[in-house]
């Protein structure tokens, strides 16, 4: 029973930040509220397995982006556009426009890409944790990032922002 009220209380207070991560990787409001939905009841089934004392958090989230990339992989549709992204970058404020050419250009990348680019640039973690998120080296997670930003630095969609910098 305590450990219920205990996951409750931790589900509460972690999905917001599950959701705005999901929504940047699925680009779809309802995909992302079905990753989400996915990884909490993941973590409801191992919660007695998951140590306290360290980050549930750290531990959702890579069960949201090991998911997100299963997903991927199963999917056949193509990607779907999305008009909104919860937040900006930088405190900047950037109009509409420039959210629908943001997540567009975001939806061109491949799956693992993606995630690397979100994790490193839009939740600002460093290299080290983006590798243990990903169960990948860090070696490979500068090179996938390094790639991906190439890939998005010539997307005719972002070169209004490029204006920017």
């Amino acid at each position: 029973m305590r450990d219920t009220a205990e996951f409750e209380a931790w589900a509460l207070r972690a999905t917001p930040k599950l959701f705005r991560q999901a929504r940047l990787l699925v680009g779809d409001w309802h995909l992302a509220e079905d990753l989400v939905q996915d990884t909490i009841a993941k973590m409801y089934v191992h919660w007695a397995r998951v140590d306290r004392d360290l980050s549930p958090d750290g531990y959702a989230l890579r069960t949201l982006f090991h998911l997100f990339v299963s997903r991927r992989r199963l999917r056949s549709s193509g990607e779907i556009a999305t008009d909104l992204i919860p937040e900006t970058f930088d405190g900047a404020t950037i109009d509409v426009e420039t959210r629908h050419d943001l997540a567009r250009a975001l939806a061109t990348l491949k799956p693992l890409e993606r995630a690397v680019v979100v994790a490193r640039y839009l939740d600002d973690r460093p290299v080290a944790s983006v590798a243990a998120l990903l169960d990948r080296s860090e070696g490979w997670v500068r090179t996938t990032s390094s790639r991906a930003l190439a890939r998005l630095r010539v997307n005719p969609l972002l070169a209004p922002l490029a204006a920017l910098t």
